[in-house]
């Protein structure tokens, strides 16, 4: 265990800090002073072009900072070579045309408190030339597992000049009033091609011998503190295992000795540790780790680096909470804490916890911020629409910061889903008075369904959090409840908001199926079980997500024989990168027989699966109960009827009543419209160029 310094820092004496004493210490690194160990570390948002800085990913980093955080780390994957494209929407630390920018967030970052180091990287062979047309670059011509492109082999003379580069990029971000910089390896960048053997296969003085392979690494890091001042920080940030296949990669200790070669003689003031790699879909499953994973996942292996190096420590990985940061921190041993996709989902986390209260809790879904990146999507968050938008946030206009007049008086939202909730809460923490129909007994609509799924716990912990805060702001919330149109015109609304989300859309063969046919929503709220044994369920999946999945393990854990039948060309085929490794997982060691590209059709007294590419169909043999997760359709039935009868009245549709989609879309709505804010405006520029993963 590692003994660490609780002395006053900027939360002393805050509920907080007598709850997580460590969590709220200060922390010394080379001679600069971390607030306290909430790290928000390295990532991309997919929100620039062309490697340049946005004033919005600006404003996003000021943010934490403002909310309390200590060491704001930004960029991931940010490139230091001009010759190899900044990837998921990242930026160019070598442009000169992001100065401007870069010295405001440094500048404004410090004015709240915190420091601020950036990631920067070359990517050698992770990724494509899809976009550039220019050859990939890397420590040998073995293309990776993932993005599959065989690239060219860096000679002696390049490698020089990516050296330079790195110091060069270093010396830039000084200038620029930046406290530090972090080179990184982890998920299969460059420098990790290089130390691990099952790529490199060189022959001269980078290949071999272990400290030819740590060559690069470690004349990257000499080139960085040789470019730089005394007092900036070297970080290095690398995985603590990969996740592979028993002799498929480099061992844990091996990795230990990696750390200790590239730690070694005062080159690294700042380890960053994770988990996984990007050379296989089964490894990059892990190194940003979903549900599936258990939450401070990579606290033991950060520690055991920690011990083998005697360097102040980072680890990332599912710290979702104060509590678990806290075990990392006093258990574990590290220094700083990660708690980057938990302060996406509330900036203000570390205050929030100071304060005695509770954040918005992560669900680490991934499906709203990493796994969009991975898909060539900007992030945004699930649960959080402020990241999105802060238009949303607080009422405060983005352009002056002034607080917005509150434009309802009375306002009706039909639905206590995440959009109902989301509208509710906001319209009255802004002056509103705000009635909540909602016909269930309890907030949640279909995110608590889908927070059932083994793993996501956490959904119950965001829904509770939404609870809270419609109490806190003092919405009158009917459950079991479901208005007429004399109901709520009675409450002389000035605004409806519909959030009544959405039904199932029967497919045509429903009609004289010679099975049960359900929609898999009842399935997984209660799960029925089987009249005899060897009794088969075909759930049919028309809609790529998790809906299948989870009802197909809900029956075959009731003892059913499960088969998944998709029409997409594989099943959760909408899931993202991150997470849909799991999900097949999880599905075949279940023992679900997984069919895709077919749709289902009957004659009336048997089932049988049409293959939509060649046209064949087959019997499906016994079927006594289909489920179908498929698209929906929206369950509004109450705005028009309103519109007819109080044609002056504001009526607004969000989430599923809208139209059926994701929860982060739900989130966004319901937002806006407890915020009284439009639609926000549509951009003219193509989503960010992914160039690596």
């Amino acid at each position: 265990m590692t003994v660490h310094d609780t002395a006053s820092g900027s939360f002393a004496g805050s509920a907080g800090a007598l709850r997580w004493p460590t969590l709220f210490s200060p922390f010394r690194l080379r001679g600069k002073t971390v607030r306290n160990r909430i790290t928000s570390t390295p990532h991309s948002t997919g929100w620039g072009h062309d490697g340049l800085l946005t004033q919005a990913e600006v404003d996003y980093h000021v943010r934490k900072a403002a909310g309390g955080v200590g060491l704001v780390m930004t960029f991931g994957s940010a490139s230091v070579d001009p010759e190899s494209a900044a990837s998921y929407g990242s930026i160019s630390l070598w442009d000169p045309r992001n100065d401007a920018l870069l010295r405001q967030l440094a500048d404004r970052v410090h004015a709240h408190g915190a420091l601020t180091m950036a990631q920067m990287t070359h990517m050698g062979r992770r990724g494509n030339s899809w976009h550039s047309g220019v050859a990939l670059k890397a420590a040998s011509d073995l293309p990776e597992g993932v993005h599959r492109e065989v690239p060219a082999v860096l000679s002696e003379a390049e490698i020089a000049v990516l050296v330079d580069r790195f110091g060069h990029s270093a010396r830039r971000l000084m200038e620029l009033g930046w406290d530090g910089a972090e080179v990184t390896s982890h998920g299969g960048h460059l420098i990790e091609q290089f130390y691990d053997p099952y790529v490199n296969d060189r022959t001269d003085r980078y290949g071999g011998s272990f400290e030819n392979r740590l060559r690069f690494g470690r004349e990257v890091l000499a080139a960085v503190r040789a470019w730089t001042s005394e007092d900036f920080l070297v970080g290095f940030r690398m995985s603590a295992y990969h996740g592979l296949l028993e002799g498929a990669g480099m061992t844990d200790a091996e990795l230990v000795e990696v750390a200790q070669g590239m730690t070694a003689n005062g080159a690294v003031d700042l380890l960053s540790v994770s988990g996984g790699t990007g050379y296989t879909v089964r490894s990059s499953s892990v190194f940003v780790p979903g549900d599936e994973l258990g939450e401070n996942v990579n606290g033991p292996h950060a520690g055991r680096l920690r011990r083998a190096t005697g360097v102040a420590t980072l680890v990332a990985g599912r710290i979702l909470d104060a509590d678990h940061a806290e075990e990392a921190l006093v258990r574990d041993g590290v220094d700083l804490v990660a708690m980057t996709r938990a302060l996406i989902a509330d900036p203000d986390l570390p205050r929030t916890y100071a304060a005695g209260r509770t954040p918005r809790p992560c669900i680490s879904l991934n499906e709203g911020c990493i796994g969009r990146l991975y898909q060539g999507r900007p992030m945004w968050c699930s649960v959080n629409p402020g990241i999105r938008e802060p238009e949303v946030d607080l009422g405060l206009d983005p352009g002056t910061g002034a607080v917005g007049p509150t434009q309802h008086r009375r306002v009706v939202v039909i639905g206590g889903g995440v959009a109902g909730a989301e509208a509710a809460f906001r319209a009255a923490e802004r002056g509103s008075s705000v009635t909540l129909f909602e016909q269930g007994d309890r907030i949640g609509g279909r995110a608590e369904l889908a927070g059932r799924r083994p793993g996501r716990e956490r959904w119950g912990l965001y829904l509770d959090w939404l609870v809270e805060r419609l109490a806190e702001t003092g919405v009158d919330v009917r459950l079991r409840t479901s208005p007429t149109v004399d109901d709520v015109l009675a409450l002389e609304p000035d605004s409806v908001v519909i959030a009544s989300g959405s039904a199932p859309r029967w497919p045509s063969w429903v009609t004289g199926a010679p099975s049960t046919v359900v929609d898999a929503d009842t399935v997984v709220a209660r799960t029925p079980s089987p009249e005899e044994a060897g009794a088969v369920a075909l759930v049919v999946d028309d809609e790529g997500g998790f809906v299948a999945p989870t009802a197909a393990e809900a029956l075959a854990a009731a003892g059913w024989t499960v088969r998944l039948a998709t029409s997409l060309t594989s099943v959760a085929a909408e899931v993202d990168p991150t997470q849909v490794w799991f999900v097949r997982r999880r599905l075949k060691l279940a023992g679900v027989e997984l069919v895709d590209s077919v749709g289902p059709d009957h004659d009336g007294t048997s089932w049988s699966l049409v293959d939509l590419e060649s046209d064949l169909r087959r019997p499906a043999g016994r079927v006594d109960l289909v489920v179908l997760a498929g698209v929906r359709r929206s369950a509004d039935a109450l705005s028009a009827e309103l519109a007819a009868a109080a044609p002056d009245l504001e009526i607004v549709k969000v989430g599923d009543a809208l139209a059926p989609r994701h929860l982060l879309d739900a989130a966004a709505e319901g937002a806006r419209a407890g915020a009284a804010w439009g639609k926000p405006e549509v951009s003219a520029l193509a989503p960010a160029t992914v160039g690596a993963g």
